[in-house]
């Protein structure tokens, strides 16, 4: 079933002065939250009781939670000991999620720094193939690797690179597809239904439908430069897609079941609430 929910706590969520985001569920379940992405972006430093205690606070009101990992990761690295610590970066992301209840974890690929970049990709492929191997040693085998399309030019994570990424794993290798990355990296590309239907069916084409449509999601409104993603915008703006309207309706017309995380600067909880109520205008 399609869900849609926020990345973070928005600033409507921060004014109610929850000490923590265990206390807010029943604030953001009222709203109809039915997913909740917490972030690791600086580091995975949760306490396993309370990740559990997290957890069962989210599941008591049926809110799905996935995990963001670190955004130091660089699968494209070529020194071991950040090699060393990308593995510990998604391991450790993936018990918090165990310990969360949830099962995907999302992202970001690297960055080719001095290398070409078709080095720098085989490098990322290579060293990917192995954590998705350590993945099951850990035992993780029923939780979700979500590698993100990504929003600058210099970053590993084009459609085409994700597509490579998933075509190498299992069954538990999903794509992030973020659609406001791929808008802002491709200077404002995505402006219609068709131009959504053009990434689903190259999606689709690369590695099948039913990865494709239990996509893991991540939308919002980006300002853009030249080189790529600038920063993350509201669904206020009216100067930089993409819009979330076309979206959804090719989502209902393929009878796709994505997860949809919205990121969207401070109103996230409202914005995706906004895509589920349009969403659900479709039935």
């Amino acid at each position: 079933m399609i869900k849609f929910g926020p990345s973070g706590s928005c600033e409507e969520f921060h004014a109610q002065n929850f000490k923590k985001t265990a206390d807010g569920v029943n604030w953001l379940k009222e709203r109809g939250v039915d997913l909740y992405e917490y972030s690791f972006g600086r580091g995975v430093n949760i306490s396993r009781e309370s990740a559990q205690e997290t957890g069962k606070a989210f599941a008591s009101v049926g809110i799905e939670m996935s995990v963001h990992a670190p955004y130091f990761i660089n699968l494209a690295t070529v020194e071991d000991q950040k090699k060393e610590n990308n593995v510990k970066y998604i391991m450790d992301s993936l018990e918090a999620l165990k310990n969360f209840g949830g099962n995907r974890c999302v992202f970001h690929p690297g960055s080719p720094v001095k290398l070409e970049r078709a080095e720098a990709m085989s490098i990322l492929l290579n060293s990917f193939e192995k954590i998705v191997a350590l993945k099951h040693e850990y035992g993780y085998d029923d939780l979700y690797l979500c590698p993100e399309t990504m929003g600058k030019e210099a970053q590993l994570g084009t459609l085409d690179e994700i597509i490579e990424m998933v075509k190498l794993g299992d069954d538990t290798i999903i794509p992030c597809i973020d659609y406001g990355h791929l808008n802002a990296r491709d200077q404002g590309i995505i402006k219609t239904k068709d131009d959504y239907k053009r990434i689903i069916d190259r999606l689709i084409d690369g590695i099948g439908f039913e990865k494709t449509a239990k996509q893991h999601v991540h939308f919002s409104k980006i300002m853009y430069s030249a080189k790529g993603e600038v920063k993350h915008l509201t669904f206020d703006d009216d100067q930089y897609g993409p819009e979330f309207e076309p979206l959804m309706e090719v989502f209902y017309e393929y009878k796709m079941n994505p997860f949809v995380v919205c990121e969207s600067a401070g109103t996230q909880t409202r914005d995706s609430m906004m895509m589920k109520n349009y969403y659900n205008s479709l039935k």
